[in-house]
């Protein structure tokens, strides 16, 4: 028997303002959207620089570890998404169950990653671009791409649910391909050469670099995984999410974390540790190497369309975010206004806007802007997957204060409260050892202060207010 609405009345508040967007997300839409945002130049691009900085071994770890980051999150997060389904949701849990000041915080964090991502996506797509078509201005690829993310974007949720579906079927479609021709090349089935793990035994073996290498490629490990969050960001916007959550979340807990490990473990193998880069994708490379040379194009026309939808899913999820601050009074009202179609336009815009950045790689080094890009972005994430986990633990806190069995929840974060400290204790970890890491330096010491101004910012400005509790009308919980 679900709880009723009087005895949920404080933590059911916020489902009330994902009213106004479509509801039309299936598990099926939901699981491929956080597929489709997730698998993109994390691992089609940045595999082969987290290999040459870490070695096969040490990429296997990061990207290992980084998927334990994002279980530790994703646990934590579904509890809340299933129980409390709204759009935008990072923001609007942080701001029900910590203070506003939180929420306004997290909110403007969550929307600058996501809209720098997109921006970080169409860098990558221009650096592939340039290596199929070198006489071409990448100042081109930036309008184009740009121009074609927001015609995407204006679609009504239905139609860019079956839109994103198919281009994550794509990048599904080419990672299996890739799986199989890496294990054609390791056997020697393809190529005549049994390859096998030498790659993991000579030339400084599977760790070639240390300790202080895998800790310094974690961040673009961390960044491969970047959108695993937002199949909770488009539960108000699923036909039922406490039926559809659950099983899009282990669904793609358990696809992408398989996806990722045994594509860099075949990586590893096949390309030498030293000759990996960011000139060129990994992918590309395996079939250029088992004399595939046919196949190179196609797989770059893939990884760039795996770039564009994931940038597709991230200024999503940016104008969701932006909808959601509107919504709860921490950004211009103007922004939580949608079309006819329910699409939220202005705040399409402005989170478009920060596309323009990417014109910078145009005149400077694309891979340093992509490498910074990516450093900064999960910084900013780690500090929202913290919130995300406070919030799931004031959450619980709550719910049972309210005289409600946790058993009649119908997603769970398990080893609970162990998780959520868990997670805190080790994205505390990764800060403090960013700000002894002189190559992620930078990235912390730009982001962690950017969310202390934003903080005490709000803080100055409204002054001290608490999670509301009465402001919007109770909804039954999930």
């Amino acid at each position: 028997m679900e709880p009723s609405t009087k005895q949920l009345s404080e933590v059911a508040e916020a489902m009330n303002k994902s009213k106004g967007l479509e509801r039309n997300f299936s598990s099926r839409h939901l699981q491929m959207y956080a597929m489709g945002t997730t698998i993109g130049t994390g691992i089609f691009l940045a595999s082969g620089y987290v290999i040459h900085s870490a070695g096969p071994g040490g990429a296997v770890v990061a990207y290992l570890f980084a998927s334990l980051i994002m279980w530790l999150m994703m646990s934590c997060l579904g509890e809340l998404a299933v129980a409390m389904p709204v759009a935008g949701n990072v923001q609007a849990y942080a701001t029900e169950l910590i203070s506003k000041a939180m929420g306004f915080t997290t909110g403007w964090m969550k929307w600058i990653s996501c809209a720098v991502t997109v921006t970080a996506q169409i860098v990558a797509s221009s650096i592939i671009m340039k290596n199929i078509f070198p006489d071409v201005n990448s100042l081109v690829w930036t309008v184009l791409f740009t121009l074609l993310l927001i015609v995407l974007n204006i679609l009504p949720s239905r139609h860019y649910g079956e839109v994103e579906f198919w281009f994550a079927s794509i990048k599904i479609i080419a990672v299996i391909l890739f799986v199989i021709t890496g294990i054609g090349i390791i056997t020697g089935v393809i190529g005549g050469e049994r390859i096998g793990f030498t790659n993991f035994v000579n030339d400084g073996g599977a760790f070639p670099n240390g300790f202080s290498a895998i800790l310094a490629s974690m961040l673009s490990a961390i960044f491969a995984f970047g959108g695993s969050d937002l199949i909770a960001t488009a539960a108000g916007e699923s036909k039922d999410p406490g039926v559809e959550m659950p099983k899009a979340i282990k669904g793609f807990l358990i696809s992408i974390t398989s996806c990722y490990v045994i594509c860099v473990i075949l990586i590893g193998c096949v390309i030498p540790w030293r000759e990996a880069n960011l000139a060129g994708s990994p992918f590309a490379y395996m079939f250029e190497s088992a004399g595939i040379h046919s196949a190179t194009l196609i797989i770059n026309i893939i990884v760039v369309t795996s770039a564009l939808s994931s940038a597709n899913g991230f200024l999503y999820a940016s104008t969701r975010t932006l909808w959601s601050l509107a919504k709860h009074d921490q950004a211009p009202k103007i922004l939580a206004k949608t079309n006819k179609k329910k699409v939220p336009v202005y705040a399409l815009a402005i989170s478009i806007m920060f596309a323009a950045f990417a014109i910078v790689s145009s005149f400077v080094a694309a891979h340093t802007v992509y490498l910074f890009l990516i450093s900064l972005l999960a910084s900013i994430d780690i500090l929202v997957y913290g919130v995300d986990c406070v919030c799931q633990m004031r959450f619980r806190k709550r719910y049972i204060a309210a005289g409600n069995k946790v058993e009649d929840l119908k997603y769970r974060t398990p080893f609970y409260p162990l998780t959520p400290i868990l997670a805190i204790v080790t994205y505390c970890i990764i800060i403090v050892a960013m700000v002894f890491d002189p190559t992620e330096r930078l990235a912390i010491l730009f982001g962690l202060p950017l969310t202390i101004i934003l903080y005490v910012g709000y803080r100055l400005v409204t002054g001290r207010k608490k999670a509301n509790q009465e402001s919007l009308e109770p909804e039954r919980i999930r």
